[in-house]
């Protein structure tokens, strides 16, 4: 794959990229229109990274946007070995075989296409099922558990470490629980009962408040400090633009009634929501970055 430095560096501040990646790719794919959606009305971030995910120079990526433009036998390919050399974990997987379950159902409805497009999504289907069924024996492994704490142990320390500086400091609290969703941490929560889960949960709001505290407070005893301080941009922006293009397209799913923290965080409105308080402190920012990631349902 052809990435450039930025977008590298991008994928590997931010791992859960390719993951929402490749759950985009398989919704943009439409069989009752037989072409792509999902390059339009997207960011410039976003083609971006399809370009440098599907293609490897000019040439390369002619070809490929030729094999996209034959509709969904061109799509599938490049799902297939998207998801193959991306997608990695159980959450990704599980939405992208939800994704071709539905459009297996809407090409046996159509006539046009011919048994050789169905025959390849059926073995698709096929393979992302059998991935499935070895995360799902994985997921009931005793390790799990500890899979989700070594997760969120590694997150953290890479916000302690400076890893996530190029977003504000609620960017980077936001930053790092999208990561925990997407992960180990995430299908964990997803999994347990309400008391196993709330006791994850209660760790991670904890954990985001102590780090919350430190990078705002540094010497100072102050607890509340104004909204836009939680928000403003770090003075030395490694990444720029990009940083900020890609905390906006993980929050893309937000809006700012029903999720006015993230919907902040992550799209940086020109005015604050009204649902969101002008002084916050770190407890309020923390529980409400995580209850809002933890809880949407549009993802």
């Amino acid at each position: 794959m052809s990435l450039t430095n930025t977008n590298l560096d991008l994928t590997q501040t931010l791992s859960c990229l390719p993951e929402k990646f490749i759950v985009d790719f398989a919704n943009g794919i439409d069989v009752a229109k037989d072409h792509i959606r999902i390059q339009r009305n997207r960011t410039g971030f976003f083609n971006r990274f399809y370009d440098g995910f599907t293609g490897q120079g000019a040439q390369r990526q002619t070809e490929i946007n030729a094999s996209l433009a034959d509709g969904v036998d061109g799509a599938l390919k490049w799902l297939t070995e998207l998801t193959a050399s991306l997608a990695h974990s159980n959450y990704a997987i599980v939405k992208v075989n939800e994704r071709i379950k539905t459009l297996l159902s809407d090409v046996t409805t159509l006539v046009h296409y011919s048994a050789d497009t169905r025959r390849k999504l059926e073995d698709f289907s096929l393979s992302l099922n059998a991935r499935c069924d070895l995360l799902a024996k994985e997921l009931a492994r005793v390790d799990f558990e500890q899979r989700a704490e070594r997760q969120l142990e590694q997150v953290f320390n890479k916000w302690a470490a400076g890893r996530l500086d190029a977003f504000s400091i609620a960017g980077r609290c936001y930053a790092t629980i999208e990561e925990l969703y997407w992960g180990d941490f995430g299908d964990f929560c997803r999994s347990h009962n309400n008391r196993v889960r709330q006791g994850f949960i209660d760790d991670l709001i904890h954990r985001a408040m102590r780090q919350l505290s430190i990078d705002i407070c540094n010497e100072s005893s102050q607890q509340r400090f104004p909204t836009y301080q939680w928000l403003a941009p770090p003075v030395n922006q490694k990444l720029g633009v990009d940083a900020r293009e890609a905390l906006a397209y993980l929050g893309d799913w937000s809006e700012s009634e029903s999720h006015p923290f993230v919907f902040t965080t992550s799209q940086l409105p020109d005015e604050l929501p009204l649902a969101l308080p002008r002084i916050c402190e770190s407890e309020r920012l923390a529980k409400a970055l995580v209850t809002e990631v933890f809880d949407r349902r549009c993802s």
